[in-house]
């Protein structure tokens, strides 16, 4: 009856419903069962945590089987309600469907931390009911994080996805392997900015490269490369598929900290496009190339600001999941290794839902971004 789940080391115990009426009452009669399974030796202890409401949006089936497996790690350091809504499904009867499940983790002291996850599918055609059924499941006064979890960017989706964010304190989405980056960004950033202080609005992009931002800020300080953000004109990135949106991201942030003004951008083949930039001394070109293959991430990144008086260049390149490291032969400086482990993305989603103010960096990033796609030519 109850599943461990070895991955993870969180429990389950699952219960399917035929009525949308039924979730609270089975999700009572699942916890009075867990208590009875539990509590055999009469001394356990059971404490029912939550912290949040998070809503997860999955376009597809498919989708919510991989989200199905980052479940366990997001409630076993952040116990919430997690409501799963899973669009373009197959109910196995009506239009709408609904799956429960407990999560509980054993601590040292012998107490259960708990958590709750309803499963919501509906067919294609119902799909508009998903904002008013989970409007009935969120527990009050408790914070809520809405997760797009789709491939499509939010502000494109329509209705669906603007009335589920008006019932969350926060949205998260991610724009790894967004179709159309650059309409994805402009619309995105529209909305964001419409927001006006209202909501929290993450993309999981920007905790992604954390590391990639740290250590820029850290080699191109003028205290380690004197004249380098003075002289910079030539950046170089590698990064593997559908990882253009987070290059997106990280040159609009270059961008927006340092004062470049986006001049024209152009697409020269499939896996190559480039972007140029202004500031009060010179041109800065931005070039972006995409690997035949490998894992959504920025694979090489170069810096360079020769001049006829002082050679200057950098390239870094990643090497493993672990390590990123500088390319002697292609650098003026010394040699390095760096740690840079990727996160995995129900890390990053975790580490976000503890955050409750929006974060300026970002947003200013965000709208550089709209500005390098408002110049952006096919």
């Amino acid at each position: 009856m109850i599943a461990k789940d070895c991955v993870s080391k969180v429990f389950r115990q699952e219960c399917k419903l035929d009525s949308i009426a039924d979730i609270e009452p089975g999700l009572g009669r699942l916890w009075a069962q867990l208590n009875q399974d539990i509590n055999s030796d009469g001394f356990a202890i059971i404490m029912r945590a939550c912290m949040s409401n998070l809503i997860i949006y999955c376009d597809t089936p498919q989708e919510a089987e991989t989200i199905d497996h980052e479940i366990a790690g997001i409630v076993d350091d952040h116990p919430s309600r997690v409501i799963l809504l899973i669009d373009n499904g197959s109910p196995s009867s009506g239009s709408i469907e609904a799956d429960i499940e407990l999560y509980y983790t054993e601590l040292d002291h012998g107490w259960q931390v708990c958590a709750e996850r309803i499963d919501i599918t509906a067919a294609t055609a119902m799909k508009d009911r998903l904002p008013y059924v989970v409007r009935t499941l969120l527990i009050g006064d408790l914070p809520t994080t809405f997760w797009w979890a789709s491939q499509r960017a939010p502000s494109m989706a329509g209705e669906v996805f603007l009335q589920l964010a008006e019932l969350a304190n926060q949205v998260i989405y991610d724009n790894v392997g967004w179709v159309n980056p650059a309409q994805g960004v402009a619309t995105m950033t529209r909305w964001v900015a419409a927001q006006q202080n209202t909501q929290i609005v993450h993309n999981l992009a920007w905790r992604r490269f954390t590391n990639w931002r740290k250590l820029i800020g850290q080699v191109l300080d003028p205290l380690a490369a004197p004249g380098a953000l003075d002289n910079l004109h030539t950046i170089e990135i590698a990064h593997g598929p559908h990882a253009l949106p987070t290059v997106w991201l990280l040159v609009g942030w270059l961008s927006d900290r340092l004062n470049w003004q986006a001049a024209d951008g152009k697409r020269l083949s499939d896996s190559e496009l480039i972007w140029r930039f202004r500031n009060n001394r010179q041109t800065i070109k931005v070039q972006v190339k995409r690997l035949p293959e490998g894992d959504p991430l920025i694979y090489r990144l170069l810096f360079d600001w020769n001049t006829k008086d002082s050679p200057g260049r950098i390239c870094f390149n990643r090497l493993d999941r672990e390590r990123i490291g500088i390319v002697e032969k292609e650098s003026t400086v010394p040699p390095r290794l760096f740690t840079s482990q990727v996160p995995a993305r129900c890390a990053l989603v975790t580490a976000q839902l503890a955050q409750r103010t929006r974060d300026k960096i970002f947003e200013s990033a965000l709208k550089s971004s709209q500005a390098m796609a408002a110049v952006f030519q096919q």
